[in-house]
């Protein structure tokens, strides 16, 4: 039997983070001559935190949380963010009905960055903030966010955050608990902070610069300006972009022991070479295939945009300086295939993460080796890690259930009338938390015209590739038992 209290109040703790943000926003509203996002914002904050604080009252400490309680609480705390995340965006109207204020709120948290705005420059400041400061909090995470100040650090902060932590990554931090919280959180706020810094020095103002600072720490994408970055028409702000963009989608575990201990480790791990190796290849064939296509008449131009697009999507953020939709179809193929894959473990990205990839292409090595040399022992290693066959099955099986999901959602797309590139590019952007598709969704398009229904089934996709597939299917598993 589930503690109903306890999981209100643990939830009650990430609902005051979501409260914090909101207030901020209130502030940045009132700063900018109390714009029309100021009582929707308010009264959103008031809202948010009186639901918060009411169970943080009433009920008190607890150390004992099962695995079905711990589950609940990161199901919940992701969920209620969205929903109370969604009142500045219902009450402020405009373009934002119910169903498109619920889609820009799961959006927003679960870093997709997929928009149904046709005018995001309309939007008034602190709406705009509290736009980018849902995906502050998503990319951290709302369940690490929670952890911060829990006021225990015994069983349940260890629990829960070891819930929300992929299993691919849980073997690359070597830190306690309360030390990898702290990693994650220095990390995060320094790219944070070095981002704000060289988009400022770029030629943003102060507060695009912290907006777009907030979406590229968190692999995001969401812009205060309609065509993204390209409104800028900047190398130097797009050459920022894709520097932290990759260094975002890097482990920060990785990243924090190689500032510490002042060396490369980040760069010595096989996976991050691995991921590093495809964007560099793969991005250059982008580039080549733009130019001799005719699509850029410069080949430095064609390379630039093939590094760019491919750095963006290959970390998950979405960012966009030019409309991808047109591009020919193996820039396309390409494109896709690293929405799909994503960066790192440990990082803000989502996707089925680089190390997967890493080790499912070892496997298949291993075993064409094996098939022509049955004696032979090849290893599958993850690092310095040599691979069981217990994770090599469970990669390979979170693979064929992430193809799976996305194709029964691909199909449902498809059935609710929406075209093919349409339905293919939103399920695998929906489901890898990367944001734009192509055709009418495209990197410079929205999703403003696709249904309402399909709307929906996009949010719930979004929420399951954020969560994890696994954690989805195992909550549903044990609620079902009961």
């Amino acid at each position: 039997m589930m503690n109903i209290r306890t999981i209100a109040r643990n939830v009650g703790v990430a609902l005051i983070f979501d409260a914090l943000f909101m207030f901020l926003s209130v502030i940045v509203s009132a700063l900018n001559g109390y714009d029309e996002s100021f009582s929707p914002l308010l009264l959103g904050c008031i809202l948010t935190f009186t639901a918060g604080i009411f169970p943080i009252i009433f009920e008190g400490k607890s150390e004992n949380i099962s695995t079905k309680e711990g589950l609940a609480i990161i199901l919940l705390a992701w969920v209620l963010s969205c929903v109370f995340g969604m009142i500045p965006y219902a009450l402020y109207g405009g373009e934002l009905s119910f169903i498109e204020a619920w889609f820009e709120s799961v959006s927003g948290f679960t870093t997709t960055g997929a928009t149904i705005l046709r005018d995001i420059e309309s939007l008034p400041a602190g709406l705009l903030f509290w736009r980018s400061s849902t995906h502050y909090i998503g990319g951290l995470g709302v369940v690490l966010f929670m952890v911060l100040i829990l006021p225990s650090y015994g069983s349940v902060k260890m629990k829960i955050s070891k819930m929300d932590v992929s299993d691919v990554s849980k073997d690359n931090f070597n830190f306690k608990t309360n030390e990898y919280v702290k990693v994650v959180l220095w990390v995060y706020s320094g790219l944070t902070a070095i981002s704000f810094l060289l988009y400022h020095i770029c030629g943003m103002s102060a507060f695009d610069a912290l907006n777009h600072a907030f979406s590229t720490a968190a692999t995001g994408g969401f812009s205060t300006k309609n065509a993204s970055l390209g409104y800028y028409h900047s190398r130097s702000i797009e050459l920022v972009a894709m520097v932290m963009m990759v260094i975002s989608s890097l482990h920060f575990g990785l990243i924090y022991s190689s500032i510490v201990g002042l060396n490369f480790k980040v760069f010595k791990n096989t996976v991050t070479k691995f991921y590093l190796q495809m964007i560099m290849v793969f991005g250059f064939l982008v580039g080549l295939n733009l130019y001799f296509s005719g699509q850029f008449h410069s080949f430095g131009d064609a390379i630039w945009n093939g590094y760019f697009n491919v750095a963006s999507l290959s970390s998950s953020t979405g960012f966009a300086n030019c409309d991808t939709s047109v591009w020919p179809l193996f820039s396309k193929f390409i494109l896709i295939y690293f929405c799909i894959q994503c960066g790192c473990s440990g990082s803000t990205t989502s996707g089925v993460k680089a190390d997967r990839m890493w080790v499912m292409f070892n496997a298949m090595r291993a075993q064409l080796i094996k098939t022509v040399h049955p004696n032979a022992v090849v290893p599958v290693k993850l690092g310095n890690k040599v691979a069981d066959k217990d994770m090599v099955y469970n990669i390979i099986l979170y693979l064929l259930t992430f193809f799976c999901v996305m194709f029964v959602c691909m199909m449902i797309y498809a059935a609710i009338g929406m075209d093919l590139p349409d339905s293919i590019s939103s399920s695998v952007s929906m489901i890898a938390n990367v944001g734009p598709g192509f055709g009418s969704v495209g990197s410079y398009s929205n999703f403003a015209s696709v249904p309402n229904l399909a709307k929906f089934v996009m949010s719930l996709e979004m929420i399951t590739g954020r969560l994890g597939l696994f954690s989805v299917l195992i909550i549903f598993r044990l609620f079902r038992r009961g």
